[in-house]
């Protein structure tokens, strides 16, 4: 039996690994390799969009700074 038979048997198993092994927590992406150019970009799309919604924010600021000395 030729690879090429075996076609949907992978596609299968290729979906299956997905859907149980991508999570909320923890998501899994599919990126396309056959354009390094669009590879790059879906990649930095997806860590911007990442970042975005971790609604990150500096913390505040220390207010009593009496004692810091610089030399």
């Amino acid at each position: 039996m030729g690879e090429r038979a075996l076609w949907n048997d992978y596609v299968q198993a290729f979906e299956a690994i997905f859907t149980q092994c991508s999570t909320d927590a923890a998501p899994w992406h599919i990126v396309p390799a056959n354009k390094k150019w669009y590879r790059n970009l879906v990649i930095s799309q997806t860590i911007v969009e990442t970042l975005e919604r971790l609604n990150l924010k500096y913390p505040d600021p220390v207010e009593d700074l009496d004692n810091i000395v610089i030399e």
